[in-house]
């Protein structure tokens, strides 16, 4: 699967250093991190059915 969009994120150096040190103790990069999370949002189907 090609990766062609990206987002521009705002982060103050607190959420910055969190993420970035979660990331470097599981060894993962930022943005792995992020897309993990992406992953476990609710599927679309099921979001279409509350709106």
């Amino acid at each position: 699967m090609t990766r062609e969009k990206s987002i521009k994120v705002r982060l103050t150096e607190e959420e910055f250093e969190q993420i970035n040190l979660y990331a470097k103790t599981k060894d993962f990069s930022v943005s792995e991190v992020i897309r993990d999370y992406i992953k476990r949002l609710p599927k679309m189907d099921s979001l279409r059915s509350i709106y």
